[in-house]
């Protein structure tokens, strides 16, 4: 089991979703060095200001010292670089100096004085009243005094509030136009997907002319459909030489084997000789098999290869299966058997000879498999676009691994073969509905087999309310 997204639409969300985070990581990684660079800016300044101040203490003494205090603490940064106009008043360096006796001789920034060494966030007042955080160094003077220099991280906070607006505009454009970017990717894929999928959905329906849209882009897609056309054009070649083949041998069999029934038909006639007539006849019935079996497969093969959907109309499918069951009710009624029907108004594009024969042979299975005595229900019914013809009986039913085998071409559930039938009937009921692109199934409850076709409805406004009942 994988967790990726197997859909274009899912993996294009999970591409935005990558680019969003990456950028998020790569902006608070952006964030934290500009924020560490700046801070050791800011201490290398401080430093460098007290190193300055404390030269100029062991030259000039303590009283000069805090007139340089007072002048300095007095002053702005004069509007350059990214460290103007920190402070609540335009200031960035802060002053505090105190005698031996811990008493403030110049600056007044600092509400109280910190201990030696760095503080990394020390409380600061400005002289507009506000309030602040400041990173400071306090040093000891050889007279006892305390000498504290601070910068004002006002500029330390503001730039990271610029950095994190860039970062978020960056991330906005960057998250729309690569949302943009993926969802057209993903379109165009899904495009050209659709269209190869629409000609493999042909092809798997007998449409072998089908071939994948070109659009002389050269791109990979075209370089793709290029080669499947040239195999879809290399298939179609095989499968209409097969399908020449098979319909050439079938018909040259069938004229030899037409031949052969006509002298046994006249064999059987001239002889005087009761075993040679009897041979004769069972040898016209095993030619006859041989030759219905050859109509069945080429009419398998006629419907296979849809070139039956040239002659749909508009029909209804109500009307065409109530004239089969017309020409069946007397068999069902001589065999006892019922036939009972329940159809709504339908119609649908079709052949009405093809539907009549996909309706014939389900009678003529029932009649020929479902037993002596069964009994056969038809029902029609519109539902979700589709019209669908139910044909069921209360024969003994098929086993549920079988379902699917008796719509295959010569498969006949009785091991010994000893009934009827060539094993084409319900393979011809598929091609049929195949060829009206519609659905075939069967199911087999405790009793009974009951085989579903189902058909696209057309101009369903057409049709006049309510249908038919006959029983």
């Amino acid at each position: 089991m994988t967790l990726l997204p197997r859909t274009i639409r899912g993996l294009s969300i999970l591409s935005a979703t990558v680019s969003g985070l990456v950028i998020l990581i790569l902006g608070a990684a952006a964030i934290l060095i500009s924020h560490h660079e700046i801070e050791a800016q800011m201490d290398h300044r401080i430093e460098r200001e007290m190193d300055a101040l404390l030269d100029f203490h062991a030259s000039n003494g303590a009283a000069q010292l805090a007139q340089v205090v007072r002048a300095r603490d007095g002053a702005t940064t004069g509007g350059t670089g990214y460290l103007a106009d920190t402070g609540g008043d335009g200031r960035m360096m802060l002053y505090a100096l105190a005698d031996a006796e811990g008493r403030r001789v110049a600056g007044h920034l600092i509400p109280k004085m910190p201990a030696d060494g760095w503080s990394e966030f020390l409380p600061i007042r400005h002289p507009d009243g506000s309030t602040g955080e400041a990173q400071a160094l306090s040093r000891r003077l050889p007279d006892g005094g305390q000498l504290v220099i601070a910068a004002d991280r006002s500029a330390l906070h503001r730039s990271d509030d610029r950095i994190l607006f860039v970062v978020m505009i960056g991330l906005g454009v960057i998250l729309l136009t690569g949302t943009i970017s993926t969802i057209a990717f993903g379109r165009l894929v899904r495009r050209r997907l659709v269209l190869i999928s629409g000609t493999a959905q042909g092809i798997i329906e007998g449409d072998y002319a089908r071939r994948v849209p070109v659009d002389g882009s050269g791109s990979e897609f075209d370089r793709i459909s290029t080669i499947l056309n040239q195999m879809l054009g290399r298939i179609e070649e095989l499968m209409g030489s097969l399908r020449q083949v098979s319909s050439d041998l079938a018909h040259d069999m069938r004229t030899p084997l037409g031949r052969i029934r006509q002298d046994m038909e006249r064999l059987a006639t001239a002889t005087n000789e009761p075993d040679t007539s009897r041979s004769a006849e069972r040898a016209m019935v095993d030619i006859d098999a041989l030759l219905d079996l050859f109509a069945g497969l080429l009419g398998v093969s006629e419907v296979r290869g849809f070139a039956a959907r040239k002659r749909f109309v508009g029909l209804r499918l109500d009307e065409v299966v109530t004239d089969v069951v017309d020409a069946y009710r007397p068999v069902f009624d001589d065999d006892g058997r019922g036939l009972t029907v329940d159809l709504q108004a339908v119609e649908v594009q079709g052949d009405a000879q093809l539907l009549k024969r996909a309706v014939a042979n389900l009678l003529e299975n029932i009649l020929a498999h479902a037993g002596k005595g069964a009994s056969a229900t038809l029902s029609l019914q519109q539902d979700e676009g589709r019209a669908i013809l139910c044909v069921a009986d209360n024969g003994p039913g098929v086993p549920e691994k079988d379902l699917e085998k008796i719509f295959e071409r010569l498969v006949r559930l009785d091991p010994s073969r000893s009934k009827g039938g060539h094993g084409l009937g319900l393979s011809m009921v598929r091609a049929i509905v195949h060829a009206h692109h519609g659905k075939v199934g069967a199911k087999s409850p405790t009793r009974g087999l009951t085989i579903m076709l189902q058909f696209p409805i057309a101009n369903i406004g057409c049709i006049a309310s309510g249908g038919s009942e006959r029983g």
